[in-house]
């Protein structure tokens, strides 16, 4: 008479062992997808946005509130509408400025700095996160992209030059440089060598201090609002027909 012994079991996974494992993909998929959302935003800031994000002296009241923003909302769209559809989560935004406003000092502090010997004043960046929060808000309590895109694009492009005039007020205070009057950010722009290309040789204009917190700046900051609210459908279409519905034939990205 033959007996079989039973075959041996592996032993049971315990539930520690569980949720280690989970806490570890979920670890490394949130620093991917920041580090990835970091480099297309800092790429996107720096093709359309350009000089005016870079340098202090190009923080002007007509192109830097009407081109930084309008583009920079392109990406924290895109982001929004994936958090949002996929997992509910009304954080889009919120990260894009966060990890962006990261990557910009860490960039000027290493490219230009360290690399070119350029002061950080020179060429400190703007920030959007009071303006992606309020985008965020808009999103979670509204649950409209239309409403969004209107109300959260003219806070988003309206509001900029007022969020970032705590860090740009000091470069404003006036300056006797050779008998004209100018701001402390202008007088800057004859201590950089730079390329002599015609858009670097822009004119210095007379009473420019008066001028930067004038009418003008609430003009150019209205339209920039209304062009935000377009730019934001730009962000939308990229994030639905670039990032979800590709990857919805492989996997699902849901949430309970």
């Amino acid at each position: 008479m033959t007996t079989t012994t039973p075959p041996i079991d592996s032993p049971p996974q315990t539930d520690k062992t569980r949720p280690l494992l989970s806490r570890r993909w979920d670890v490394l998929l949130v620093v991917g997808a920041a580090l990835l959302i970091a480099g297309a935003f800092h790429i996107n800031q720096m093709l359309f946005a350009g000089d005016w994000s870079f340098w202090a002296d190009w923080k002007d009241r007509e192109f830097w509130p009407l081109v930084t923003p309008s583009v920079g909302i392109i990406i924290p769209a895109a982001v929004q509408y994936i958090t949002w559809d996929r997992l509910r989560l009304p954080l889009g935004a919120t990260l894009c400025a966060v990890v962006l406003l990261l990557t910009q000092w860490l960039s000027r502090w290493g490219s230009f700095d360290l690399w070119a010997g350029i002061p950080l004043n020179f060429t400190w960046p703007e920030t959007f996160i009071l303006a992606a929060i309020l985008l965020d808000v808009t999103l979670l309590v509204t649950k409209s992209y239309l409403l969004t895109s209107v109300i959260g694009g003219l806070i988003w492009g309206g509001l900029f030059w007022f969020f970032n005039f705590p860090a740009l007020s000091p470069f404003l205070s006036p300056v006797d440089f050779h008998g004209t009057l100018l701001t402390v950010a202008d007088t800057m722009s004859f201590h950089i060598g730079r390329t002599q290309t015609p858009e670097y040789l822009r004119m210095i204009e007379e009473g420019h201090l008066k001028s930067l917190v004038g009418n003008i700046t609430i003009v150019v900051s209205f339209f920039s609002g209304m062009l935000c609210a377009a730019t934001y459908w730009i962000g939308l279409a990229i994030g639905k027909y670039l990032a979800v519905k590709p990857t919805g034939k492989f996997f699902k990205l849901t949430t309970d």
